[in-house]
């Protein structure tokens, strides 16, 4: 093999290196991300990218407005929501308080 055509094949070899490691993962993010905007339904409870929990309550265009807890409303860009919240179906909805930790003996508040 020349040196010319040696080095043609290692340039190959590093445009497809960096196809299969930058390019398509990239795509495949997109494609999932593209997916889940256009799954995205009222009463969803989603995440976003700042790691905010909400209910999405209305859509306006790209804007998306999300009840965080009741009586609290946030909007936000529809591209800020990072996936959904799965919740199993025998979680209860409500959560009981948790009970105050025990502590040593001599402790006080």
């Amino acid at each position: 093999m020349s040196a010319g055509a040696a080095q043609i094949f290692f340039l190959l070899l590093l445009v497809a290196v960096f196809y299969f490691m930058i390019v398509r993962p990239q795509r495949t993010r997109l494609r999932a991300q593209q997916e889940l905007q256009s799954s995205l339904e009222l009463g969803d409870e989603i995440i976003t990218f700042a790691g905010f929990f909400g209910t999405i309550r209305r859509f306006d265009g790209d804007v998306v407005t999300i009840e965080l807890s009741p009586g609290v409303e946030a909007r936000l860009n529809r591209r800020a929501i990072s996936g959904k919240v799965s919740r199993p179906e025998d979680e209860p909805e409500e959560f009981e308080e948790a009970d105050e930790p025990e502590r040593p003996e001599g402790t006080e508040r």
